[in-house]
């Protein structure tokens, strides 16, 4: 994957982390939706993890360098996709799978919880930003199924308001030279904090 700064100009870059510091189709069809995860009073279906997989490739074709695509990995991604596309169809075989497949399932239920909770912080998504990511998914060719008419799905900026979220809360911690490992660690506390604050339940 290449870095954002080869395929964007130097200003847009300038632009896209100042926004995020301060402030195609999917592959894998089901027949029909299931619902596997409960979060609060949420549930979580196939579908909505399917959403939030396209979703994440497009964040990483257009930033790499992204805080939630590096905390969940580009392995995770690849993973993911694979769980989406050998669900089974029979109830009976679903439940084997979910459970042959509960660490895959420990991470979705991380990332969730993590949408959750900053959709309740309510970060500030300017239309300048809602912009600038769009031109860039379109001039990266990425994910264009995160597009909608002459704005972002709406699935698509839970997501980018989880990573202003995290930029916001983490950003400050690295430093010019330091890597993303750096504030790894005090981010894996936080998930840890948020699975045990936010109850679930598993559809087996």
């Amino acid at each position: 994957m290449k870095l954002l700064s080869k395929r964007i100009s130097p200003i847009l870059k300038s632009v896209l982390l100042y926004s995020f510091l301060v402030g195609g189709s999917y592959a894998a069809v089901v027949s029909s939706d299931r619902f596997l995860i409960k979060i609060l009073d949420r549930t979580i279906s196939v579908l909505d993890i399917q959403y939030q997989s396209r979703n994440l490739k497009a964040l990483s074709c257009i930033y790499d360098k992204a805080f939630v695509v590096q905390f969940f990995n580009h392995g995770f991604l690849q993973q993911l996709e694979t769980f989406l596309q050998k669900m089974p169809t029979d109830d009976a075989e679903v439940r084997k799978y979910l459970h042959a497949n509960e660490p895959i399932l420990k991470e979705i239920r991380y990332l969730f919880k993590m949408l959750r909770y900053s959709e309740d912080q309510k970060s500030d998504f300017t239309p300048q930003l809602s912009k600038l990511v769009r031109e860039n998914v379109q001039e990266n060719k990425c994910e264009m199924a995160v597009l909608y008419k002459d704005r972002l799905k709406t699935n698509f900026i839970n997501l980018l308001e989880l990573e202003l979220y995290l930029r916001a809360r983490y950003g400050g911690q690295l430093k010019s030279q330091a890597s993303f490992k750096s504030i790894q660690p005090s981010m894996e506390l936080f998930v840890e904090s948020l699975d045990k604050q936010f109850n679930h339940e598993y559809y087996w």
